[in-house]
């Protein structure tokens, strides 16, 4: 047995360590690719949304920037629980059935509203929406005083 032949063991770990973190380097890129093409996607709809909103009584309150391997947006909708009718929004998201973003957030403005007139919280009298824009998006409203 030739000891020369063997080879260094440890620079072979060594190579097969940097070429699994090279696959892995483009995995990443590749997904991260995909991530922001989706996130921009969803950035889209939502400059559609904010028209749409403002008709309803509804201003940017906030909007916050948050950077990681996806970027992700924070913002939230604020407006009075009177000024949102319920035939104005259910024509809007009859009219833009393919913004779903646009069907989330008005959907959730019709149950809060309604649940707001079913347990007679009049106190509470305006709304907010609390959007978060990312890979996967989310909507939450909430009565304010």
């Amino acid at each position: 047995m030739d000891i020369k032949n063997l080879g260094n063991p440890i620079q072979g770990a060594k190579d097969k360590a940097q070429g699994a973190t090279g696959k892995l380097t483009e995995q990443v890129a590749g997904i991260s690719a995909a991530a922001q093409e989706q996130f921009n996607a969803i950035l889209e709809e939502y400059q559609k949304v904010l028209p749409m909103a403002e008709s309803l009584g509804l201003t940017v309150e906030s909007f916050k920037l948050e950077m990681g391997l996806v970027p992700e947006i924070r913002t939230t909708l604020s407006g009075s629980v009177e000024r949102i009718d319920k035939e104005a929004v259910q024509k809007l998201i009859a009219d833009h059935p393919s913004n779903k973003l646009l069907g989330t957030i008005l959907n959730a403005l019709l149950i809060t509203k309604d649940l707001q007139q079913k347990l007679n919280l009049k106190a509470l009298k305006g709304i907010a929406v609390d959007i978060k824009l990312g890979i996967s998006p989310n909507v939450s409203v909430h009565l304010t005083p």
